[in-house]
Parts: C-alpha cells; sequence; structure tokens
C-alpha cells in the first residue's frame, strides 16, 4: 500500500527532464488513481499515475497542457489513450453514490475496484482478504462499481459504491473525484492499496458466501461456461470479425457449431457418467438445448442470479469453457477446470483462473489448458480421466504421510 494522506509517499520524476518533481493533490480518475505534479524545470504541470492496479506495470503520465501522453507503449492502446482522452474531455454527469459505514477508523486503506472490463474490476476486489488479515490497524474501504456490491467481504470499514457502468469506466467523471476527495477529509492517515491485478490467497467464499465443490458427494455436474462473443473455434480473426459486423446469421452460425461441439462433449461423457447433471451456464441468449442438458444461461445478472450461477459453479466436478473473464468465478468454485486457450491468448495464460489450491501438483491437476482446436472426442477424454483418476493421483502424488 501507498501512503497519500497527509503526505503522498510515492516519488514523482518528470517525463520530459526526469527530474524528481513534487505531487501536489490526488486526482481519482476511475480505473486511474494518480497526481497532479509540477516540474519548476520545464514548468509544466502532469497528471502521473500512482503505482496501483495495472499502473504497478505499465504507469502513465499525461501533460496537462497539450495532453501529450508518457508511458509503455505494450498498454496504449487499451490503458494509456483511454486516460489521455478521458482527462482532456472530462464527463460532468452526476454519479449515483451510497456510502456504507460498519466500523469507524481515523487511518485507513482505501482500495479502489473501478475498471471497464468485469474481470479486472472482480480481480482487484479480491485483494480486500490480504488487507483484512495484513493490516488490520487500519480500516479498509473499498470503492466498488454497483455491479459488484454484492461481493463485498465482511470486516470492511467502509464502503463507497459507484453506479459506474463498465463501458463508462475508462471515463474521467469530476463527481467521482469530488465525492472521494470530500471523503478524505474525515481521516487523519490514508493509504491507497497496491491493489495488484492478480491478486492470490484468498477463499472465493468470504466474497460470494458460496461454498467451493464438494469432492465427497457423489452427485455432481459438468459444465460448459457458455459466452457468445468468444466462441469455441480456431480463429480468433474471423470471431473478431462477425463480432464487429455484427451479422446475426454469422453469429448465430457460430453459436451453432459451439453447441454442437459442446452436445458432442457431452453426449460421450454421458456415457460414462450417465447420473451427472450436464449443464450449460454463462451469459447469453441462446435457448435450444436437449432436454437432458440443463441449460442456466442468463441474459440479465443480478445478484440472486450470480449466487445462482455460483452454486451451479459449486456443484460442478469439472467446468469447462473458453478463456476469458467469463471462467474466473466458475473456476474459483468448480472441483476442476478445463480452459480452451484461443491461439491469441497464450500470453495472457493463468489470468482468468481463481486459484483455490495450495499444492502446486494439485493445482496442476485441477487446472488444465487446453489448445481452443482439441477436437471434442479427445476433449471429453480429459474431462473424463480428471475425474476418474483423481483419487489415484492424490495418493500417488500427494499423501506421503
Amino acid at each position: 500500500m501507498i501512503q497519500i494522506h497527509p503526505y503522498i509517499e510515492q516519488k514523482f520524476t518528470c517525463p520530459i527532464c526526469e527530474q524528481e518533481i513534487k505531487a501536489n493533490k490526488i486526482i481519482w480518475q476511475g480505473i486511474h488513481a494518480g497526481v497532479e505534479s509540477e516540474c519548476k524545470n520545464c514548468q509544466r504541470t502532469f497528471y502521473q499515475d500512482l503505482k496501483v492496479g495495472h499502473s504497478l506495470y505499465t504507469p502513465c503520465s499525461v501533460n496537462l497542457h497539450n495532453f501529450e501522453l508518457f508511458g509503455p507503449g505494450s498498454s496504449e492502446d487499451w490503458y494509456g489513450i483511454p486516460l489521455q482522452k478521458s482527462l482532456k474531455n472530462p464527463n460532468d454527469s452526476h454519479i449515483e453514490f451510497k456510502k456504507e459505514i460498519y466500523a469507524n477508523h481515523d487511518r485507513i486503506i482505501i482500495l479502489n475496484c473501478i475498471d471497464y472490463l468485469y474481470g479486472h474490476s472482480l480481480l482487484k476486489l479480491l485483494n480486500a482478504e490480504r488487507h483484512l488479515k495484513d493490516n488490520p490497524e487500519c480500516g479498509l474501504v473499498v470503492i466498488v462499481p454497483k455491479f459488484l456490491e454484492w461481493m463485498l467481504p465482511k470486516g470492511i470499514a467502509e464502503k463507497w459504491v459507484f453506479d459506474i457502468p463498465l463501458k463508462e469506466g475508462q471515463e474521467f467523471f469530476i463527481d467521482f473525484d469530488n465525492t472521494i476527495q470530500k471523503e478524505m477529509k474525515r481521516f487523519s492517515e490514508i493509504h491507497v492499496s497496491k491493489a495488484f491485478s492478480h491478486p492470490k490467497d484468498f477463499d472465493i467464499t468470504n466474497f460470494t458466501g458460496i461454498e467451493k465443490h464438494d469432492f465427497q458427494k457423489d452427485d455432481f455436474r459438468i459444465t460448459f461456461i457458455w459466452r457468445e462473443d468468444r466462441c469455441w473455434m480456431n480463429s480468433s480473426l474471423f470471431q473478431k470479425a462477425v463480432n464487429k459486423l455484427n451479422v446475426a446469421i454469422l453469429k448465430n452460425i457460430l453459436l451453432t457449431w459451439q453447441k454442437r461441439k459442446m452436445i458432442k462433449v457431452f453426449s460421450e461423457l454421458r456415457k460414462g457418467f450417465p447420473d451427472a447433471r450436464f449443464t450449460v451456464a454463462g451469459f447469453g441468449n441462446h435457448k435450444k438445448f436437449p432436454k437432458w442438458i440443463d441449460n442456466q444461461i442468463v441474459y440479465n445478472f443480478s445478484t440472486d442470479t450470480e449466487k445462482r450461477l455460483c452454486q451451479i459453479y459449486s456443484e460442478s466436478r469439472v467446468v469447462l469453457g473458453v478463456h476469458g473473464s467469463n471462467m474466473l468465478l466458475p473456476s474459483a468454485h468448480a472441483g476442476m477446470t478445463v480452459d480452451l486457450m484461443p491461439d491469441d491468448r497464450w500470453g495472457n495464460f493463468a489470468q482468468e483462473i481463481l486459484y483455490q489450491e495450495s499444492d502446486i501438483r494439485m493445482g496442476s491437476y485441477r487446472y488444465r489448458y487446453v489448445p481452443i482446436n482439441q477436437k471434442p472426442n479427445h476433449l471429453h477424454k480429459i474431462v473424463a480421466h480428471m475425474i476418474l483418476d483423481r483419487e489415484h493421483f492424490i495418493e500417488n502424488m500427494i499423501n506421503h504421510k
């Protein structure tokens, strides 16, 4: 964590002359938390990122005179340029704000979970458990978008809920900044969480209230995680073209193709596991499946639907689906996971899996990464052996007492 009040702990250098410069005040942009700094040598004022969230790895600076952007090119398109545009054209819309105080503290840590991607927001929130365990001397204040409010863990000092939709998550809302500046005046010492983009050592049950999979139960599901903007197909370029063109007939072809593959895998697994419940769950609008497949696809999310889906994931011995944020909660609750990796996503390996296993060898067994071009008649064998061979694997590799 980084102290930001009564003084700003992080040191800053001018992106032009590289001399150390003074940070004048905190700016809460949204995704970004930064400072307004002034270089007397260059006579320029800058916005500069605090090293929190993705700015730990890709910090940005913006010249507030001409809005020139400074930062790594690797994240410029999705991180740097949106920041630049938002500072140049701030949004003066009113943002609905709700605050609830559970415990009074004079010293606090602020965990900012605002983002434009669901997975990013969720992953930031999971940092809460580390602070609750390691920093009991400070109250934890969580800034959370309204859609994640239901996942706030017990033990936090305050929640600050902002109704910022994901599609507007990259904007700089003046009201957002003003509200937080006002709330900060209540405290004598303030730190901001580093909000690691891929935290570890947390128990998902503390956030969703849903228990993880129980391997002792004879009844279980095998669940495919459905999504309609990244289908189970070999060509990511074709998928992107279909999404951009938004032609219904092409989308239906891809969804039909995905459904055929899923049914083929399920049909083979059904022979070996006739008592299992075969389920398709996730987000979408597809409705036509064989009667023996339990369709749990939802089109609108709410607290009730989110909890119901997490319960379904918890009942699943195995979940399988295409790489993406759609795999976060399923992988955290299910017994085992098969992640279908598109060719262009291997650089994001393991970023959408919430590991709930401390033993390295057991973790490699429970969480599998498979190329997306894997044929259904091969994939069903992988899933079947994961279920059938688990006890033998534990006896052979884990139980050495």
